[in-house]
């Protein structure tokens, strides 16, 4: 028998992150490792007055160090799809109704196969800002400037962190079944092993968390999981879809529905939360889990 809804509504967890939840760090430093030489040798740079002849002769020395110049701007991309000019530039031409500007100032630069004049590259840089950081000398280490921006780009992870962790949590719980499972496992091949339907219902890519045959009744159990920490519109898209979700698998005879879900953030969508637990039988908590609902499935 499921726990009464104020229970579970009081049983929601605070939080899921761990210490090292933050940032990445082993994954920075060695992101940090596979440039580290070229950004040492950029560092030649600092402070040269004439630095847009200086980055083409050190770049027609060194060709190898273009592939590191994208960190600095804050991306891991290698192609740049820009409009060479500044925004003010082109909204202002927009404005005087000159509206092919956009296409005729679109230009394309290739860090990994160099596509234009080094020149052109300096210029590009210089209208980036970049080049007047390295000459102002408003830094003293391409190295440590890379290690900062590699950690920011990294807090960009943690919406998605949070989520491996949840899933991390309910696997070591999965583990204790001592059973087979699968875990991000497409319907189309969920129907291959188990002889399911699942793709009658919709996209055949459909991911499922967790995949794994009941040691009770043989069932096929079919699960998603989550944790929302933070209030925010995701939460009720997700009660509602999980609904149709769930409408749709409890017709089929052989097939399983389970949502494992926490986390404060269901408390100004609590109302989604609770249509979706009495409509979906296997809605449970890591506090059911603790109280071991995966052995009773």
């Amino acid at each position: 028998m499921k726990r009464d809804f104020i229970d579970v509504i009081k049983q929601l967890k605070n939080s899921i992150t761990p210490t090292d939840f933050f940032v990445d760090y082993p994954k920075v430093y060695l992101n940090i490792k596979d440039y580290e030489r070229h950004l040492n040798l950029l560092n030649s740079l600092i402070g040269k007055e004439n630095i847009e002849e200086e980055f083409v002769d050190l770049v027609s020395s060194y060709p190898e160090v273009m592939k590191s110049i994208p960190i600095l701007l804050a991306t891991h991309e290698t192609k740049f799809d820009i409009i060479n000019i500044p925004t003010f530039t082109m909204l202002d031409n927009i404005k005087n109704r000159n509206f092919s500007i956009i296409d005729e100032q679109y230009i394309c630069y290739d860090f990994i196969e160099k596509n234009h004049p080094i020149e052109d590259y300096a210029e590009f840089l210089k209208k980036t800002g970049l080049l007047d950081l390295l000459k102002d000398k408003k830094i003293k280490s391409l190295v440590d400037y890379a290690i900062g921006i590699e950690v920011g780009m990294d807090t960009n992870a943690r919406k998605s962190r949070t989520g491996q962790i949840m899933e991390a949590i309910v696997e070591e719980y999965i583990k204790l079944l001592n059973i087979d499972y699968d875990s991000q496992m497409k319907s189309v091949d969920i129907d291959k092993k188990y002889g399911t339907n699942l793709c009658s219902i919709g996209k055949a890519t459909k991911k499922f968390d967790f995949v794994y045959k009941s040691k009770n009744d043989n069932k096929i159990i079919v699960m998603e999981v989550n944790y929302y920490g933070k209030q925010g519109s995701k939460p009720n898209e997700t009660a509602k879809s999980y609904i149709e979700l769930n409408n749709k698998i409890k017709i089929m005879p052989n097939v399983k529905f389970v949502w494992i879900t926490d986390g404060k953030g269901w408390l100004p969508s609590r109302t989604n939360l609770e249509d979706a637990y009495d409509e979906i039988e296997n809605l449970y908590t890591l506090k059911d889990l603790e109280n071991g609902i995966l052995e009773k499935l």
